[in-house]
């Protein structure tokens, strides 16, 4: 049987009173579709929500709880991909790429669920190209069956080695004149970085209960669902390697000599490590923790709610409400066309005002992709009933000549 592993959100297949854990193909899951989830979004930056403001007995998710957060708007969230036949990853079982572009390598057995490794763009390190980043052993996201209060706790490391070329465009970048100048000075001395990572894994199904979905901006509905806590913890460094020299070196203690610094630094030596935190941004070992509450249902093959929190589990940064199965592109507008739907949310009539429209068609879907109205558009300005639509989300796309309209409204 094809197995699929979902982001390290896992899909629930019931089998008792509350569901099991597997990791097994359903219909909200394909390896090679795009998965896109209806949600409220939260500032993901430096505020958070109280969890006491959102996690209740029974947890409703309301339109008051969709106030607390900033935006309301579609997200990609991961891509799957069939397993790979040549390079690090060739015992996967599949990978899946998220919206930043990361990628995990997943191999599932009928016992477990591990990561082999990762990979994706190493911009953000100072580095052009991508890493294919192996663990020395897998690590283990889930152990079969998971039911409640399980616990699961593992780590990885793993090391990436590239040729000291690959920082060129980073010196460059920012500095004209000094960044290059100050990379013919490293690459004189250095021939390799290596990349070294290590990540700590856990995840404990810690509660069980019934959800209230009861907000305009989500299906709505009552759950049983069982509660997952997940969190990563990422320390990343680099090592640079000296030419000549028999070990790799952490960066914060390597350096540069040439008299030509001292016009710039005061001085003919200078700590690499300290000159990338200070021109570029780049402070070595970088360290991160997620934290995420998933609320699983009973008795359907989807998550319905992630929570993204700060480290210690009290503040809600990003609130997804997502269902069912959505392989739509994006619904945004992909045109500057002059365009005005309202009201929205709606009750009785939608408006529609789009310059310039001509033999237009209008398909309205609902939140699980399917197509639930269609209505022919002419001119300007048209109105049309949705009071034979359920209160809850909808998605748009109007297509008149060449033109391609997309977009959402909700129904009151």
């Amino acid at each position: 049987m094809k197995k699929l592993f979902a982001a390290f959100a896992l899909a629930i297949i019931c089998t008792s009173a509350f569901a099991q854990i597997t990791i097994t193909s359903t219909n909200y899951y394909g390896i090679g579709s795009t998965v896109r989830n209806v949600s409220v979004v939260g500032n993901d930056q430096t505020d958070s929500v109280a969890i006491t403001n959102i996690i209740q007995s029974p947890v409703i998710i309301d339109s008051a709880v969709c106030t607390l957060f900033e935006a309301y708007y579609m997200i990609d969230t991961v891509v799957y991909k069939e397993p790979r036949t040549e390079g690090e990853f060739t015992e996967e079982t599949f990978s899946f790429t998220d919206a930043n572009g990361m990628s995990m390598h997943i191999k599932v057995s009928e016992e477990k669920a591990v990561c082999i490794g990762i990979s994706g763009a190493l911009a953000q390190m100072g580095l052009n190209d991508d890493m294919e980043l192996k663990f020395e052993e897998p690590m283990d996201v889930i152990l079969f069956p998971a039911v409640q209060n399980s616990h699961l706790e593992d780590s990885a490391h793993g090391i990436y080695k590239k040729h000291i070329s690959e920082m060129q465009d980073a010196f460059n970048s920012f500095d004209s004149q000094m960044g290059p100048m100050m990379y013919s000075f490293l690459a004189a001395e250095y021939d390799s970085v290596l990349i070294d990572t290590k990540v700590n894994y856990s995840s404990r199904f810690n509660e069980t209960g019934i959800l209230k979905l009861l907000g305009y901006h989500m299906q709505k509905g009552r759950y049983e669902y069982l509660r997952e806590t997940r969190q990563y913890t990422y320390v990343t460094n680099m090592l640079l390697h000296r030419i000549g020299g028999t070990e790799f070196v952490d960066i914060n203690q390597c350096t540069l000599t040439n008299n030509m610094f001292a016009m710039y630094f005061g001085t003919p030596t200078i700590n690499i490590g300290e000159t990338l935190r200070e021109y570029m941004g780049l402070s070595f070992p970088i360290s991160s923790t997620s934290t995420t509450l998933n609320y699983w249902t009973a008795n359907d093959n989807y998550p319905i709610v992630e929570m993204s929190t700060n480290a210690d589990v009290t503040g809600a940064k990003k609130l997804a409400v997502r269902y069912g199965e959505n392989e739509f592109e994006d619904f945004v507008a992909t045109s500057n066309i002059s365009t005005n739907i309202y009201p929205n949310p709606a009750t009785d009539i939608l408006n529609i005002a789009i310059e310039d429209m001509k033999n237009g068609i209008m398909n309205i879907y609902s939140t699980n992709g399917a197509l639930v109205k269609e209505v022919q558009l002419d001119g300007s300005h048209n109105s049309i009933s949705v009071n034979d639509l359920h209160n809850g989300c909808y998605f748009f796309r109007i297509s008149y000549g060449d033109k391609e309209i997309k977009g959402n409204f909700a129904k009151n």
